[in-house]
């Protein structure tokens, strides 16, 4: 059987907690030019840095032009985050060419105020679109993607 193109990737980085917790994991799928993030666990505002942080390399390095933020199983809250992603991070990963963000969430897991306020603030910097399963956000960052590999 055919391989789908996004199914070739690399792990290219895990991060852990200060007990050595698996927190995210990421993978880069070179076709799609797309780093997607597969996060584990109760997520707070200081994992969710350090996950941002930890990503910068990868994105300055592999100018990904899409991401795809798996949450899906997870739990926390983490909207103290907002200034440091605002500030920090969106700023160099629009320089490095990222464009498209899908964030996958359980459908049935309520998303609090503050993590609503950082997608909203992601919103208006990226093209961004929640999802509750992997598939369609793959769709859809494919469809991103092509067309952007399209035109450059």
């Amino acid at each position: 059987m055919p391989r789908s193109p996004h199914l070739a990737s690399d792990l290219i980085h895990s991060v852990t907690d200060d007990f050595g917790i698996s927190v995210a994991d990421f993978n880069f799928f070179p076709n799609e030019r797309t780093l997607y993030v597969r996060w584990h666990g109760h997520l707070t505002s200081k994992e969710v840095v350090r996950v941002a942080q930890a990503s910068l390399p990868w994105v300055e390095q592999l100018h990904p032009l899409g991401m795809i933020n798996d949450k899906r199983g997870t739990s926390g809250d983490w909207g103290e985050a907002l200034t440091w992603l605002e500030f920090e991070w969106t700023p160099v990963v629009k320089a490095n060419g990222l464009r498209s963000f899908a964030y996958v969430l359980d459908p049935d897991t309520p998303v609090s105020p503050g993590n609503a306020q950082t997608l909203e603030h992601l919103e208006q910097e990226l093209e961004l679109r929640t999802f509750y399963t992997v598939g369609p956000a793959w769709r859809w960052m494919r469809q991103r993607t092509q067309r952007l590999l399209s035109v450059a």
